[in-house]
């Protein structure tokens, strides 16, 4: 992993892109990146769009978007390329921008609102409106709640693209496990509970009380941000890294007993092994993302159900948000306005439905609750609720600047080495926020 971002960071600094050259607020760039061609020509405006979805996870919903949209007009061909994760992405980006063939839209992390808009070109959807399409000036705001469309906006509030995909950590939980344990089928209703909970199935059947999800700091940061702390602050407008604080410590101590102390939390950080020990009825409580649903439902053989994440007392839940905005990196005028037209169509209700059934994330859209298709798919899908309740409570994946892949890193291994017991808590994240903060500074 370390190896992985390394190369990775050194591939996306070492030219800074080509993008710089187009720069982010020059929506009418004439140069092409390979299209068919200009409007008049009679032939199509071919573009790409780039995404991260394999075949377990939204693969085929992203196809029959495309052909979809390619059968309903004559004007514009879509063509979809896989990439393997939000990082392969980005490396694939600057080579193929380098190179003059820049795709058209691509799925970018919210954990890179950041970086991407820094780095690389791309055209606000705001300027495609202001520029082309004037009768659409409101479609941004009538499709989207403030709190999702704030996602997609960096520190200085520019619009950076589309909100499409969003995930929310939920607890799933196996209530036959529960009640072995002599505890409610309703599962925990606070964080003090969820310890308890895992604490008491892990005394009276020996199975595991509970897994958080650790692959990244996605779950990591729920924690701490649901405990009171603040991963990062704004002081004067310079970025500090604030996650060490008093708050932030008690939520970890919580985390690193359960793991440490009372042996009721299982420490894996494979998100594959996690959910496969939750999956085979080895651990009771599983903290995972609501995309993970189908997974779960269709290998668990047991009561699965979910609630809400839990909350600390006297504070207020704070779930990041995950999943991906939509940026338009077209540098072709035609080519842009194709890009627009094209995510207006992934953005409508139904298809906005569609894609929550195709993928198990949460909806973006207001719409799509009014789609007759997500209706029918959460009485389908009951462990979805728990997401949706929890929509109010999304905050934005920590998008830190200066060395952001670095910054992530330095929180892994943070976390592996208080729930590895060879730093204690106060000594792992103090270091981690020092070693941060000389990151952001550069």
């Amino acid at each position: 992993m370390n190896i992985k971002k390394k190369i990775l960071t050194l591939l996306l600094s070492s030219a800074l892109l080509v993008g710089a050259l187009a720069g982010c607020g020059n929506p009418a760039v004439s140069s092409g990146s390979g299209s068919a061609a200009a409007t008049g020509s009679g032939e199509k405006v071919k573009i790409q769009y780039w995404h991260i979805n394999g075949e377990n996870q939204g693969g085929a919903a992203v196809q029959e978007f495309i052909d979809e949209f390619n059968a309903s007009q004559d004007r514009i061909e879509v063509e979809g390329r896989y990439n393997n994760g939000y990082d392969e992405l980005l490396k694939n980006l600057q080579a193929d921008t380098a190179a003059g063939n820049a795709p058209a839209i691509v799925q970018v992390s919210w954990s890179n609102i950041e970086y991407f808009p820094a780095n690389f070109a791309y055209v606000s959807p705001n300027e495609i409106v202001s520029s082309y399409y004037p009768e659409d000036s409101n479609f941004l705001s009538s499709t989207f709640e403030d709190s999702i469309l704030n996602l997609a906006k960096n520190n200085d509030g520019i619009l950076a693209g589309v909100p499409y995909s969003v995930s929310n950590p939920v607890l799933y939980y196996n209530a036959d496990l529960l009640k072995a344990a002599g505890l409610s089928e309703n599962g925990p209703q606070s964080w003090d509970e969820f310890v308890a909970f895992a604490k008491t199935v892990k005394e009276q059947t020996g199975k595991f009380g509970a897994y958080l999800q650790e692959g990244d700091t996605w779950v990591l940061q729920a924690i701490l941000e649901s405990g009171g702390a603040s991963m990062l602050t704004y002081e004067g407008g310079a970025p500090t890294a604030t996650f060490a604080s008093d708050k932030g410590k008690a939520a970890m101590q919580s985390y690193a007993d359960m793991v440490l102390a009372d042996g009721s939390a299982v420490h894996l950080t494979s998100n594959d092994d996690g959910l496969k020990a939750f999956n085979d009825g080895e651990v009771a409580m599983c903290v995972s993302s609501i995309a993970k649903a189908t997974n779960i439902i269709n290998s668990a053989n047991f009561d699965v159900r979910s609630t809400t994440f839990p909350e600390f007392s006297g504070e207020q839940r704070a779930v990041p948000a995950g999943g991906c905005y939509l940026a338009i990196t077209a540098r072709d005028t035609e080519e842009q306005k194709a890009a627009w037209e094209f995510i207006k169509f992934l953005c409508n209700d139904d298809n906005s439905a569609k894609w929550v059934a195709g993928t198990g994330y949460v909806p973006a859209t207001k719409g799509a609750e009014n789609s007759q298709i997500l209706k029918d798919y959460l009485g389908r899908n009951p462990l979805m609720q728990a997401a949706m309740n929890q929509r109010s409570n999304a905050v934005q994946w920590t998008a830190w600047p200066g060395s952001a892949l670095e910054a992530q890193q330095a929180l892994i291994d943070m976390r592996d080495q208080i729930l590895g017991g060879t730093k204690d808590v106060n000594t792992a994240m103090d270091e981690c926020q020092t070693k941060v903060q000389s990151l952001i500074e550069g």
